[in-house]
């Protein structure tokens, strides 16, 4: 079983790969801007044209792998294609919004509505097809099994939004979203494996390749980013194989960096709105707080590498962590 997996990442990064360069000669050929830089960071100054959208590629080498060896050795599951289909479609909202502003100039993409209706009526299919299939409702909180009866169906939609913003705001260092995605998928992966199933195992193991090969450009200094197209599914895809190995809460520590981010971005509003104009935090999402100095008054500013391997070892403690009170209830 972990042979074909093994297999199956293998290709989908050898693929990716091969066809990022292509994609970054695209983008430099036909001159298309690149995705806009914070003006406060000053060290992402020289980011500007970088191209974007390299999550296109990560997403097609990924979901093509997956279907094919999905397919060769029997494992075209309900599971399996509802974490596809989540993943597909988070992607195309993504692709969408990447493609508003990239090609068409419109700064705000997709409006705010607008994905969230994408990726809630997606969360529904999900559902019905989950709910068909398996007609579980019942939520693992730290191990207790809560039935949740129809309105398992709000928190499912709940945890692929939320999810799928929160990877979202994790993107915005290079390298930061995709080897913190590698190391949660890792963490699944063990739980795929414990719980002898192939057909997740796949769908992991095909976005682990096709992440690290993506990270072989992505890392700083990037000469792609992921953009929206690869951030809202890695998102919504953690989410899903949560739901679908059963193991909900383990993502509240094995996407613990995930939940920091989106907590200081709500922290920060809150405050600033409460306190008319005062700061908890330098910026946010806070990964910005510590390239700007972090918590000290006279602080030097992080370097990308060092915020990189700060909330990398986050995420690999917490998903520790959460497998070992897992194998333990297990």
């Amino acid at each position: 079983m972990i042979l074909k997996s093994i297999i199956a990442g293998l290709v989908a990064g050898i693929v990716t790969i091969v066809a990022i360069p292509a994609f970054i000669r695209f983008f430099h050929k036909a001159k298309i801007g690149g995705q806009q830089m914070h003006e406060d960071v000053k060290q992402h100054a020289a980011k500007a044209g970088t191209p974007t959208m390299g999550g296109f590629v990560f997403v097609v080498a990924s979901l093509i792998v997956s279907l094919l060896f999905a397919v060769i050795f029997g494992k075209l599951t309900a599971a399996f294609i509802i974490i596809w289909f989540v993943f597909a479609v988070y992607a195309v909202v993504g692709f969408l919004d990447d493609f508003l502003k990239v090609f068409r100039q419109i700064n705000q993409g997709l409006t705010s509505l607008q994905k969230l209706i994408a990726q809630v009526v997606t969360g529904i299919i999900a559902y019905i097809v989950y709910s068909h299939e398996s007609g579980a409702n019942f939520l693992n909180v730290f191990g207790f099994h809560i039935n949740l009866g129809i309105f398992f169906i709000i928190f499912l939609v709940f945890w692929l939004v939320g999810f799928s913003n929160a990877v979202n705001l994790t993107d915005g260092i290079d390298g930061l979203a995709s080897i913190s995605v590698v190391i949660s998928l890792l963490a699944y992966a063990v739980i795929a494996v414990h719980q002898n199933r192939l057909d997740v195992l796949i769908m992991i193991a095909a976005i682990i390749g096709s992440l690290l090969g993506f990270f072989i450009f992505n890392h700083k200094p990037a000469k792609i980013f992921m953009g929206d197209v690869g951030s809202l599914a890695l998102g919504g895809l953690l989410g899903i194989i949560s739901i679908m190995l059963h193991v909900e809460w383990t993502l509240l520590l094995i996407g613990l960096v995930y939940v920091f981010e989106t907590l200081s971005v709500m922290i920060q509003v809150t405050y600033f709105k409460l306190t008319h104009g005062k700061r908890i935090f330098r910026m946010t999402p806070v990964h910005h707080h510590f390239e700007l100095g972090g918590f000290s008054g006279n602080g030097k500013p992080w370097s990308e590498w060092e915020v990189d391997f700060f909330f990398w070892g986050i995420t690999a403690a917490g998903s520790v962590l959460a497998l070992i009170i897992y194998l333990i209830q297990n």
